[in-house]
């Protein structure tokens, strides 16, 4: 590069220098390329808006329909809803969907689910009003419990409903980042080609040095709009010279690291057990905190269920690991078939499994772990050979705040009561603080 055109040498004091009349243009012409880069960015950060605008509503729902599962319990519960407790959730849930049908008119595919929700919330209202409408609920007394039992699958099947919708929404956003990189990188190219074109035509005397100077950085640029586009979000640009285009460097790598950002959050959505498809550790420290923290908040109890496989060294030991593998992955299908809806299955680590319980009070909790103390142990694992294996399980609960203050002082407790019940001979359920729940001896 010549001595006129140093790093610290502005590229509208080349311009000036090398092209003299042609200063002007030029010098639009970057200020074009400024505002072109940011208005692309705007574009950026305003589909980010719109996708966590749609998720507010949607998570809103999502806490308004665990509230209900009160209602579809088959048992009287100490805090039911009330009738008008009902019709002020039911209202929040109708302004919520009405919110979520806005955003399906702006893309009709993302929120195609949108009104299956609705149609599925239709018929969960009817079935709450059969249930806490005073003068529906006289008279149709004999039809409560077949109601309680159709409003827990219609919860079951809308959260899950709910919680695709939630997941497309973050895979849509993050696909929407992508494009708009993708947008970037041709206004960019088109960007470097008026640019060199005209640098070709500047005087004799600087056509060298000037075409290095500017297309030496544009090059950067767009190898870096091209790494981006490729995926490779980690690449930043470094430019030596203080100019334009390092500020085009600089809004360039603001965006690549809100992308690479946008790709963490999404890797973080990757929470589930790869062999039982159920929560991971991870998860489970993160589900109970906020459980906790809701309890906290709202005097609600929180129960916590360990799970762990009896005798499962003994089992990979005598029919191998696969036999084991299916019995992890047996016991994971069963939790989820057991709980409720809005129940937490997790894997908490080996043979063990936890089950946190929103909204649920100790004795609800000893009720549900010895439901699954049953189901585990009538069920039976199928080895590939057809060979049938028996199982049993040990189970401990604890329940916050009565057995403990903090979570990790939760599932201590939990992970005492389970020890307590593999040593008082397995296969039964042990309870906080030696409230011993005894259900049957191994066999």
């Amino acid at each position: 590069m010549p001595f006129w055109f140093t790093p610290k040498t502005s590229l509208n004091q080349r311009l000036r220098l090398g092209l003299g009349t042609m200063f002007v243009p030029l010098l639009m012409l970057a200020t074009g390329a400024i505002i072109s880069f940011e208005g692309a960015l705007g574009r950026f950060d305003k589909g980010e808006n719109v996708g966590r605008e749609a998720l507010f509503p949607l998570a809103h729902v999502e806490g308004l329909l665990l509230d209900l599962n009160v209602v579809a319990s088959p048992v009287e519960l100490s805090h039911s809803l009330t009738w008008e407790e009902y019709q002020q959730k039911s209202q929040a849930i109708k302004t919520s969907l009405e919110r979520l049908l806005e955003f399906s008119h702006q893309d009709p595919h993302q929120f195609s689910s949108v009104q299956e929700i609705q149609r599925k919330w239709q018929r969960i209202s009817q079935l709450c009003q059969q249930i806490l409408d005073p003068s529906v609920a006289q008279s149709g007394k004999g039809l409560s419990h077949s109601a309680r039992v159709e409003l827990q699958e219609q919860l079951k099947m809308i959260l899950q409903d709910v919680q695709r919708l939630n997941y497309r929404l973050i895979a849509f956003q993050n696909d929407a980042n992508v494009n708009h990189a993708e947008a970037v990188r041709k206004e960019v190219r088109q960007l470097i080609a008026m640019i060199f074109g005209l640098a070709l035509a500047i005087a004799v005397l600087f056509a060298y040095g000037l075409s290095r100077s500017i297309t030496v950085p544009l090059k950067s640029l767009e190898d870096g709009v091209e790494k981006l586009g490729k995926g490779d979000l980690s690449h930043r640009i470094s430019l030596a010279a203080d100019d334009e285009f390092s500020h085009l460097a600089a809004t360039f790598n603001l965006m690549a690291a809100k992308l690479e950002q946008s790709q963490k959050d999404l890797y973080r959505l990757a929470t589930l057990d790869g062999l039982t498809e159920v929560y991971n550790r991870r998860e489970f420290n993160r589900w109970l905190r906020v459980e906790v923290e809701k309890s906290q908040r709202n005097t609600d109890q929180v129960s916590l269920i360990m799970v762990d496989i009896d005798h499962f060294k003994q089992l990979n030991d005598t029919y191998g690991h696969q036999a084991g593998d299916l019995a992890l992955c047996e016991v994971a299908q069963l939790l989820q078939r057991e709980v409720r809806p809005g129940d937490i299955v997790c894997r908490y680590g080996g043979e063990e499994f936890a089950v946190i319980l929103p909204k649920t009070n100790s004795d609800e909790s000893v009720a549900i772990a010895d439901r699954i103390r049953l189901a585990i142990a009538e069920e039976a694992i199928i080895l590939p050979s057809l060979q049938q294996i028996e199982m049993t399980a040990s189970l401990g609960v604890a329940t916050f705040p009565g057995d403990a203050q903090t979570k990790e002082h939760l599932i201590k407790q939990a992970d005492q009561a389970l020890y307590g019940a593999k040593t008082s001979g397995r296969n039964r359920v042990h309870q906080a603080q030696q409230n011993v729940v005894e259900t049957q001896v191994v066999v």
